[in-house]
């Protein structure tokens, strides 16, 4: 496609601001502040597009993918303009998170940055403790485990989230499982940091107004999505599982859920190093714990989160499915992750018998 006149006067026009915001020397903390944290995936209800750069892809070929995504409007703009700034080998390969509409210029300028910062990328799923995150985040080489854990001991929450943390209560829980990519040389607490940063985006102010307004402040809302995360397997089940537990809580009946109990043992250094933090056949004297996590025993929600709760189960626990199922059973025949729920005691009986045991 041939440029008319006044395409090219506008290329040239930006060109001298477009080399200076390139060739600026960054740091570290620079590009930590700059937000260079990539998502595992698009946030359903978001402006987010996730973008994984393979080595070898042209400007063209990058410029027709991004406009298919709705990231940039033209194709043929960014091809220019990297064609003006010489940047047709300095495109670095891997995952990016770009938002809808984005500027041409400031898709390059992110796609450009790693050539010159060298990244580390760690990814933290969904529904694990922070000492397993410390462990991830150690392999990553991201300083030690050990300096993980105390970069979360001396953390901080935003005001508006720790105005509902109760004192003496740690971080489990506030720490967004995601996948972040951070310069070398970032240290936990600059982890740490981001991690708590991109809860607070996540988690934000609409969805705490929904957990509110089915009772429920934000460190309740993080601690019943803690356990809808580790009881649900299938994302279509999260909001009915947290239907169920609604209704539990209404009750005043006990929750009732087995990963409280795996939580209670982990308390136990002995039981961690014997069977991990999530310890898979629960014994008598597991479920007689009397630890106040033992939801099978103590009524209402547990002290605090068991876990670190993705997205999905945060919106599950702010918009739960208005249900009358109070409860449910893991269909070991199926063994696909899926539950089979029921209203009454005598129909959940009857469920155990018909799939509770492959």
């Amino acid at each position: 496609m041939n440029l008319t006149r006044s395409a090219i006067i506008t290329g040239v026009g930006v060109l001298p601001v477009l080399i200076a915001a390139f060739f600026i020397a960054r740091t570290p903390a620079d590009v930590l502040n700059g937000g260079l944290v990539s998502a595992q995936s698009a946030t359903p209800g978001t402006d987010t597009v996730d973008y994984s750069l393979p080595e070898g892809r042209s400007a063209g070929q990058i410029g027709s993918d991004l406009q298919k995504l709705g990231v940039i409007r033209s194709a043929t703009q960014f091809q220019t303009l990297v064609a003006l700034l010489g940047v047709q080998d300095k495109l670095s390969a891997g995952d990016f998170v770009f938002t809808k509409d984005q500027s041409a210029a400031s898709v390059i300028d992110q796609i450009t940055v790693k050539d010159r910062v060298p990244t580390v990328r760690v990814t933290f799923p969904e529904g694990i403790r922070i000492e397993e995150m410390a462990a991830i985040a150690e392999k990553a080489g991201i300083g030690t485990a050990a300096s993980f854990m105390a970069a979360v001991a001396v953390a901080s929450l935003p005001d508006d989230l720790a105005a509902t943390l109760p004192p003496g209560q740690g971080l489990q829980g506030y720490l967004f499982p995601d996948t972040y990519i951070l310069p070398v040389g970032a240290t936990p607490d600059q982890l740490v940091a981001l991690m708590i940063q991109t809860l607070t985006k996540r988690f934000t102010p609409e969805l705490r107004a929904a957990a509110q307004a089915h009772g429920l402040n934000p460190y309740q809302a993080l601690t019943l999505a803690s356990i809808v995360e580790r009881e649900a397997a299938l994302a279509s089940e999260r909001p009915l599982i947290a239907g169920v537990f609604y209704n539990r809580l209404a009750a005043g009946d006990m929750l009732g859920a087995d990963p409280t109990v795996q939580f209670a043992a982990a308390l136990d250094p002995a039981s961690v190093a014997k069977y991990g933090y999530w310890k898979k056949e629960l014994t008598i004297d597991d479920l007689e714990n009397q630890s106040k996590y033992n939801t099978r025993l103590f009524a209402g929600l547990p002290p605090g989160p068991i876990a670190n709760p993705g997205l999905a189960s945060i919106e599950a626990v702010a918009n739960p499915t208005n249900t009358k199922y109070y409860y449910f059973v893991a269909d070991a025949k199926k063994a696909d992750g899926s539950h089979v729920f029921a209203e009454t005691f005598a129909q959940h009986q009857r469920n155990i018998a018909a799939v509770g045991s492959p």
